[in-house]
């Protein structure tokens, strides 16, 4: 009987790359802007992908790099590292939060006038229960308000449903890539991978937004499971293997068609990010939807009809990222390499995870305040610059006094 050679990585060491924590710094500042002005940056969503494609390639990088160096894969390490990593910030947040209902809703029943864009304790404690549970993108998923608005607006904690899709996939990339690297089949798994990315990106262009999706009884996270992008995780696998199998001596011979394909990648990442954006369709750009405005608009045949965001602008964008991220992994000196290695970039990257977190908390307090959704633009503009100030030092306070003292204990179980 033959016994299969492991697979090695040819790649150099990945070590720490500072622009892609600044691109962590300028998605979680995009991030900020997108969730305080919506309307007009409404494709700014695609920035997900990127953090779904970035995900995706380091922690598969990371597990092929341990291979290599050790022999093996620590499953138990792992997962304690990203428990570590990815649970206390995130259990203070909902904590927090019911902490907040219990006082509105006693507001309430004592007669105080709480604006009704601020939800209670029974709503909070549906967002914590599928939070901490990290079930979040299944019962109340990205594009919920397209098939339940009613259940969209009493949301307190709606950007989570990505952690749910990012833990799920922590749950089944260590296991999976330590079985392929031992077989030999990684290569099997990124060409596996790779069609199915292209197998959602052609779902999504012919209108599929999930299994069921006219179903009114599925589980709403089933219905719209390809707009929880899956797929730019997928994607990141991919690009991480294709990374393992160049050698260092490749990448510096030919690097000006890599250099080309990346700057290319970003050109058409960029796009992505402005094709459903309301400010730029007020400049007189092109201007696509992003999703049907509601029940009534959701079926196939109706967004057949109309050339939506979703049904290209996701998979467009996390394929540019993905050029974008092979050259700032082996181009320290690409201009955009050093661009997105500045200092204030680099800060808020550190922080994105807990940024991230915790600003709907501020948001949606201050935003209630203020008139909501609804506030005339000039509010909106007024209320932003307060709404980011109260995330940063909100999410300073927890880095520093909680994650930071927590990610002291996850050094020792590092590989």
């Amino acid at each position: 009987m033959t016994t299969r050679t492991p697979f090695v990585s040819q790649a150099p060491k990945l070590g720490l790359v500072t622009s892609m924590d600044g691109i962590r710094g300028m998605g979680v500042t995009m991030l900020i802007i997108g969730h305080a002005l919506f309307s007009y940056v409404e494709s700014w969503v695609t920035i997900i992908d990127g953090f779904f494609v970035l995900s995706g390639f380091l922690i598969t990088t990371l597990l092929i790099q341990e291979h290599r160096s050790t022999g093996t894969i620590g499953l138990k390490a792992f997962y304690w590292r990203r428990g570590m990593r990815l649970f206390p910030s995130v259990w203070l947040f909902v904590g927090v939060w019911i902490v907040i209902g219990i006082a509105i809703s006693g507001a309430r029943a004592a007669g105080a006038p709480v604006p009704d864009e601020i939800p209670g304790i029974t709503d909070i404690l549906a967002d914590g229960a599928a939070a901490v549970g990290y079930v979040y993108h299944l019962f109340f998923p990205n594009g919920l308000y397209v098939i339940d608005p009613d259940t969209q607006n009493q949301r307190t904690m709606w950007h989570l449903w990505t952690l749910g899709m990012e833990e799920w996939f922590y749950l089944a990339i260590a296991g999976t890539v330590l079985v392929c690297i031992k077989k030999n089949w990684i290569k099997q798994l990124g060409i596996g991978l790779g069609i199915v990315f292209v197998a959602m990106g052609v779902a999504r262009w012919f209108a599929y937004t999930g299994f069921f999706q006219d179903d009114e009884n599925m589980v709403a996270g089933v219905r719209m499971f390809f707009l929880q992008r899956p797929d730019s995780l997928m994607l990141g696998v991919v690009v991480a293997i294709i990374n393992a199998y160049i050698p260092e001596d490749f990448t510096i011979r030919h690097k000006r068609w890599f250099l080309a394909a990346a700057t290319a990648g970003l050109a058409l990442w960029m796009l992505m990010l402005n094709l459903s954006s309301g400010a730029v369709e007020k400049l007189g750009g092109p201007y696509f939807e992003y999703l049907p405005a509601g029940p009534e608009e959701f079926t196939r045949t109706q967004m057949m009809e109309t050339t939506y965001w979703f049904r290209f602008g996701h998979t467009l964008g996390a394929f540019g990222f993905a050029f974008v991220l092979i050259g700032l992994a082996r181009y320290r000196d690409w201009w955009a390499s050093r661009a997105w290695s500045v200092n204030w970039l680099q800060w808020m990257g550190q922080r994105s995870y807990t940024i991230y977190v915790w600003h709907a908390l501020p948001f949606l307090l201050i935003m209630g305040l203020t008139g909501g959704e609804d506030a005339p633009l000039s509010m909106q503009l007024a209320r932003l610059p307060f709404m980011a100030a109260a995330t940063i030092l909100l999410s300073v306070v927890v880095y520093n006094k909680v994650e930071m003292r927590v990610l002291k204990s996850k050094l020792r179980f590092t590989a």
